[in-house]
């Protein structure tokens, strides 16, 4: 049998207490290597759209902007740090409380810290956890809402609260990133089963608050995104990006014209349709390369063993929690690997925390065998083993992990992530520097067209830290574009021209030379569009 608490009481402050520790901890760890400033990519959106406060690429994002626009307001360093420090507080608080979920399933404490110590150190979790960026504050989401659903199901007559707070979650994690949506499905056959087996005399009371978290949630991320839409500034992905590549995706202007329209172009995620379920997709090699990372980076095959041993534990000795785990993690996963974005790695940190409960199952199943048979063969040397043993599993979550992240901490950044596309470890202050550079280059009233990744970087320094209000910047080539410029973006650059506008292109474009003459300026690294002969 899966050990108890001795008393709520020890359950609150013991476990709350150590969970703190561990939150602090963390933290402290995530801010040492945090990125001192403006990135890149989607990371550099964000910090810009937090402040100027219009809808990101695919799905908006607007909880997400509106609460790390409110750690913006914290008078520390420069503003796009602090959007970098909203992530690492989102990460400190899901590792603690996938210590307080390990508990609330009953496993013992050394297990619990060893299954959150093991989300915390893994290669991704932590490389997200230092910029700024959506998966580790729809990982604390989902660590949320999981926790109010257990909650619940403790007293349905006396939680109904923690019921509506969960559905309410639920839908405003849509503003935060889709992910936090893919565990509904387990949440409603929770709750289904809930009804049928716990609270089958008060079930209607417990679906009108069910009910009317979903309107709260609903309505508030409804009513955050319309905003955001109506606000709809010249730094806004709708501006920058999708009008004026309208073409692209079939879009004329009309279909962009209001509010609700643009919202509904936004939540479809017209950019990103043909990397839903693509036909081409091999299930199964995409299941291997799942399996592979989390071997290599992630954690290590015997954890992921442990694992899964875990997966079982959990069934067996917490039934209607363990299925909880079980069928959320499958659920996901499913999902996920049917998607294919470019940066697909990062969509598999929902899976973790799932995978990071059942590994503490499995490690507090291997405690729990051991105590078993001291007391059963009451040989005093077995008393020693449990303690061998459980720093032989500390030895096994920190051991994959220890060198690099500690020259993390010596070095004081994240030595250990190779994907530099949106933070540039050979040189942190490169964003920065490039886009200064730029912007100091252009003349007045300039229109700068130019690719994804150093496109937010070189809005925020114009438009957050003002230093170049005057200018204007659009996408050339988006996904879908196969490398060339969109026609409807040839018919507005022609019109900036016409009004006398500079425009400026980053490099030469597929189609470009069909529309413009191409002249080399800006120290020789741009090319300035003019009218053909």
């Amino acid at each position: 049998m899966i050990r108890l608490p001795d008393t709520l009481l020890d359950l609150r402050r013991r476990d709350l207490s150590i969970a703190g520790v561990l939150t602090l901890l963390v933290l402290a760890a995530y801010l040492r290597t945090l990125a001192p400033d403006v990135l890149y990519g989607d990371s550099a959106e964000f910090q810009t759209l937090a402040y100027t406060l219009g809808t990101t690429h695919s799905t908006g994002y607007p909880i997400y902007l509106l609460l790390a626009r409110l750690v913006g307001f914290l008078p520390l360093r420069s503003p796009a740090w602090r959007i970098n420090l909203f992530s690492a507080l989102c990460a400190a608080f899901t590792v603690g409380g996938i210590y307080l979920l390990a508990r609330y399933l009953r496993l013992s404490h050394p297990a619990a810290v060893l299954g959150a110590l093991a989300l915390a150190l893994s290669y991704t979790f932590w490389s997200q956890a230092i910029i700024a960026e959506v998966y580790t504050p729809a990982s604390a989401f989902l660590v949320a809402i999981t926790g109010l659903l257990w909650y619940w199901q403790g007293a349905t007559a006396q939680r109904r609260w923690a019921l509506a707070l969960a559905t309410a979650l639920t839908c405003l994690g849509l503003g935060v990133h889709a992910s936090v949506v893919l565990l509904a499905p387990t949440a409603l056959l929770f709750v289904l089963w809930t009804f049928k087996t716990h609270c089958a005399a008060t079930w209607r009371r417990s679906l009108l608050s069910a009910a009317l978290g979903f309107i709260v949630g609903l309505g508030l991320y409804l009513l955050a995104a319309l905003a955001l839409e109506l606000h709809n500034p010249p730094s806004s992905f709708m501006r920058v990006t999708v009008y004026p590549s309208r073409t692209v995706w079939g879009l004329e202007a009309t279909d962009l014209a209001t509010p609700w329209q643009r919202l509904w172009v936004t939540l479809s995620g017209v950019q990103w349709q043909d990397a839903m379920f693509p036909a081409q997709l091999n299930f199964g090699e995409e299941l291997g390369y799942y399996v592979q990372r989390l071997i290599e980076q992630e954690f290590s095959w015997l954890a992921i063993l442990i694992a899964l041993w875990g997966f079982n534990a959990l069934w067996r000795q917490a039934r209607e929690l363990g299925a909880f785990v079980i069928v959320a993690y499958l659920s996901m996963l499913v999902f996920i690997l049917n998607y294919q974005p470019p940066d697909k790695y990062v969509f598999f940190i929902p899976t973790y925390l799932y995978l990071c409960l059942a590994l503490s199952g499995g490690m507090d199943r291997m405690f729990h065998l051991l105590a078993y048979r001291r007391k059963r063969r009451q040989r005093r040397w077995l008393r020693y083993l449990q303690p061998a043993l459980i720093a032989l599993a500390t030895l096994l979550v920190i051991a994959p992990h220890a060198a690099p992240r500690w020259e993390a901490l010596r070095a004081g950044k994240a030595t250990f992530v190779t994907e530099d596309y949106v933070y540039p470890l050979y040189n942190l202050q490169e964003p920065r520097i490039r886009a200064s550079a730029w912007l100091t280059l252009a003349p007045q009233d300039a229109v700068l067209v130019m690719s994804w990744r150093a496109l937010y970087t070189t809005d925020y320094l114009a438009h957050v830290e003002r230093q170049r209000p005057d200018i204007l910047i659009y996408e050339a080539s988006p996904h879908g574009a196969e490398g060339k410029v969109a026609t409807s973006l040839v018919a507005l650059l022609e019109e900036h021209i016409s009004q006398g506008r500079p425009v400026f292109v980053d490099r030469v474009y597929e189609n470009l030379r069909e529309y413009f003459r191409l002249i080399p300026s800006m120290g020789g690294k741009w090319y300035r569009l003019v009218p053909p002969r």
